[in-house]
């Protein structure tokens, strides 16, 4: 019997796994409970054996099996993105000896060099994926509690107009304080280019509302100049969605596919031959010596929505501009409609009494 009634009336646990005697108070004068409690017992043993048997798998290795098993998935670019940041940071150990201090530890410190909640949260869950992924594929895990992060869906930060002048000022390919004419040719050529595509690349994110990626990762077969659209592949919604041109964006995108030196990619890296990856530094630093606070890459689609819900479109078509999928995203910026509202509702009151 594994189960033993003591005199006080509790119950006691008492059984041998493979070998070894195992002995404890089940806390309770509840048989049933007792025997639930000596199950549950035996089933985590036998887990622990099972899992110290099983096959061990370095932590870059998961994640390029993870990797893997997205291929062919419209948030493949976006996966590969997230995961080369998990891999500056964590040390190729067993994944079964990753542990939550280590992950805690990679929060603290995207904390401390200020990224936003979202940010770190998106690391979060592709680790999460690949740990998972690993233990469905029978390697051995440790047990990892992942933090789950408050994040702030709620904020919403917009360039004035006087901010936007300020940082397209500050963006200026030919920016004198940046450029002169003691800068060595050479140099100055890519100088020149970094700016210019730092400087094309905020027009275009200002004008569409599209996310970073969608924008930096744009071909050229998307861009349609003779009807001045561009056709928006959303990676992480998962869906596509055609938009106009607005006049700068035209002469933006006119410009580099009249100077392209190569026929696919609108943005490049400095190799010239790969999309532009997720280099945002020289813009956070452009933003900043605009004197422009609390202001991130992501908070030009928040600008782009707000502008657009200021001046007359509904919640409902700035969600088909945006690319959600759900309008309860597009809800944050349903305050500014509510104040177009109440003005038309004041406009029309104020028509209908001055005639009367």
């Amino acid at each position: 019997m594994s189960v033993l009634k003591q005199k006080n009336g509790f119950y006691q646990i008492r059984f041998q796994f493979s070998g070894k005697k195992y002995q404890r108070s089940a806390k309770t004068k509840n048989k049933a409970k007792a025997m639930e409690l000596e199950r549950k017992w035996r089933n985590e043993l036998l887990d622990n054996q099972q899992h110290e048997k099983s096959e061990e798998i370095s932590l870059y290795n998961a994640i390029d099996l993870f990797v893997t098993s997205k291929s062919g998935m419209k948030t493949l670019d976006d996966v590969k993105s997230k995961v080369r940041t998990v891999k500056r940071y964590f040390t190729d150990k067993p994944v079964h000896e990753l542990t939550t201090r280590d992950v805690e530890m990679f929060v603290n410190k995207r904390k401390a060099e200020g990224k936003a909640a979202q940010t770190i949260e998106h690391s979060i869950i592709q680790l999460r994926g690949c740990v998972s992924y690993a233990k469905r594929l029978g390697y051995r895990v440790g047990e990892i509690e992942f933090p789950k992060l408050k994040v702030d869906n709620k904020r919403i930060r917009c360039l004035t107009p006087d901010e936007e002048k300020r940082l397209l000022k500050e963006l200026e390919p030919n920016n004198p304080d940046y450029c002169s004419s003691v800068t060595p040719m050479e140099d100055r050529t890519q100088l020149l280019q970094q700016r210019q595509d730092n400087y094309d690349l905020v027009i275009c994110l200002l004008d569409t509302g599209a996310r970073y990626s969608e924008i930096a990762q744009m071909c050229f077969k998307q861009v349609d100049l003779q009807s001045r659209t561009i056709h928006l592949v959303r990676t992480k919604t998962n869906n596509e969605s055609t938009l106009l041109m607005s006049n700068r964006v035209y002469q933006v995108l006119k410009r580099r596919y009249d100077n392209r030196a190569q026929d696919k990619w609108v943005f490049t890296d400095k190799s010239g031959n790969q999309p532009r990856q997720h280099a945002t530094i020289s813009i956070r630093k452009a933003i900043d010596n605009a004197g422009i606070e609390n202001f991130k890459v992501h908070d030009f689609r928040h600008t782009c929505a707000s502008r657009l819900v200021q001046n007359g479109l509904t919640i409902q078509e700035v969600a088909m501009v945006l690319g959600h999928r759900n309008l309860s995203t597009t809800l944050r910026y349903a305050h500014h409609e509510q104040k177009q509202v109440a003005t038309k509702m004041k406009n029309v009151l104020d028509s209908i009494n001055d005639a009367a």
